[in-house]
């Protein structure tokens, strides 16, 4: 039995495919692919769930620099 929210194989293989092209696109920083290799060896709920906190923080954080509304 598989579970609604449980990856299938063609989702597994986008997903195998876009780590594998944040790891090797030039243009992706080294802290970003340092911070993705960590997450990929945590517990994926936990990682995920801190990825939105931080993203959610730092847009934030722009949005109070440039002085740009809230959604």
């Amino acid at each position: 039995i598989q579970s609604a929210t449980s990856p299938r194989g063609d989702e597994m293989a986008d997903l195998a495919a876009t780590v594998k092209g944040v790891m090797e696109d030039p243009a992706s920083s080294f802290w970003l692919k340092s911070m993705l290799r960590t997450a990929l060896e945590r517990d994926p709920v936990d990682a995920l769930n801190d990825a939105l906190l931080l993203a959610g923080a730092l847009e934030a954080q722009l949005r109070m620099i440039f002085g740009l509304e809230q959604d």
